[in-house]
């Protein structure tokens, strides 16, 4: 099995320990691809052992509809046996999979685009995070895992880990679904288990455009604006299609608001499209360039609109590395009075209005509560 045969040139290769195996040196490729590859890895060698194997990641999903140069949208929905609608999270996503050196099964986690899950990076670190809510049912989440013979796909979310949909919980998780290393998806509801799942929004006996739309107008209208960057509701839904072959098929839908962020605008991405490209990104990096970003927003756009945006993108990576070095200077500030907000705010507040402006103390308290 060749990585090329599979997703061309979308890829890179990697050479980690596993985090959750520290014993294990794992060696192979991860694809970069924006199809059912996506995330994919093909691992080559554990502990310079040959094992070769393929780890479907989770998968790419997309809008059930395509649309011409003057914004009109023709929808493309397969006959369908039965529709399940589920609301998507805006969080990080951690797939738990299994792998073997050809003796033994080891169960790990992986964020989308890397071999494993990161720890200390500069957003979070999504190690400790991860092991904080799961970790008491990791025996279960690999039990499951064993039974349906699939990866398992989670959505880590919450305040602490804030994206474009701010919660009002601090940090949970909730199981999305099952893929099999066949690329075939299990939903929700196929997995038997006491695990938090997320929430089923509705069930459908026919899927059409004017139902696609009836639920994207009721997510419309229950989305609340915070501020310029951030709401408060749900992101979206994922649509859930068993194929009269008994497939499953995903397609998303977002409200119309955070759609319109998601797709272009004026040369055609726009400013809020690109910095949450960024703040992903950084699930997966720790430094980020101008040709990271390109590359993942080619997965969505084309070159052309790409590279007239060069200088937005390079802006929005100044406005997150700003963002970042805000949030160390508080941090380390907080640290340096040994003290706890929750036990004494207004002394801890006092001490760090010393350092920062007052027009910067909203976001001085956001930060400890999130972050402290």
């Amino acid at each position: 099995m060749k990585i090329e045969e599979l997703v061309g040139k979308d890829y890179s290769e990697f050479c980690l320990p596993d985090p959750f195996n520290p014993q294990n040196i794992v060696k192979g490729y991860i694809s970069k691809r924006a199809n059912e590859y996506y995330g994919a890895l093909l691992i080559t060698h554990v502990n310079d052992i040959s094992a070769e194997q393929l780890i479907m990641g989770t998968p790419k999903m997309h809008y059930p509809f395509s649309t011409n140069q003057i914004g009109e949208r023709k929808y493309a929905f397969p006959p369908t046996r039965n529709i399940e609608v589920y609301e998507k999270l805006d969080g990080t996503n951690i797939l738990v999979y299994s792998y073997t050196d050809g003796k033994k099964v080891y169960y790990t986690c992986k964020t989308r685009l890397m071999p494993f899950v990161k720890a200390e990076s500069r957003w979070g670190d999504f190690f400790a995070m991860w092991k904080e809510v799961a970790e008491k049912d990791f025996e279960t989440i690999y039990q499951i895992a064993k039974t349906y013979s699939c990866s398992l796909s989670f959505e880590l979310y919450g305040s602490r880990n804030p994206h474009l949909v701010i919660y009002d919980i601090p940090l949970t998780y909730s199981l999305l679904f099952g893929v099999t290393n066949l690329g075939n998806i299990i939903s929700p509801s196929k997995i038997d288990c006491n695990l938090p799942k997320v929430k089923l929004m509705a069930t459908l006996d026919k899927n059409s455009p004017e139902e696609y739309i009836k639920i994207q107008k009721d997510l419309e209208g229950n989305l609340r604006k915070i501020d310029n960057d951030t709401y408060a509701g749900a992101e979206g839904a994922v649509w859930y299609l068993q194929t009269l072959e008994g497939r499953t098929l995903q397609f998303k839908c977002k409200p119309e608001t955070i759609e319109v962020i998601h797709f272009s605008q004026g040369k055609g991405i726009s400013k809020n499209s690109i910095l949450t490209t960024c703040w992903n990104a950084l699930e997966n990096v720790d430094k980020i360039t101008v040709d990271f970003i390109k590359q993942l927003l080619a997965e969505e756009f084309d070159t052309i609109k790409i590279e007239a945006n060069h200088y937005l993108i390079s802006e929005c990576i100044a406005i997150v590395e700003k963002t970042l070095a805000f949030r160390d200077r508080v941090l380390t500030e907080y640290r340096k009075l040994e003290m706890d907000i929750h036990i004494d705010k207004v002394a801890v507040m006092r001490k760090m209005s010393e350092k920062f402006d007052r027009g910067e103390m909203s976001k001085v308290y956001t930060t400890i509560m999130n972050w402290g």
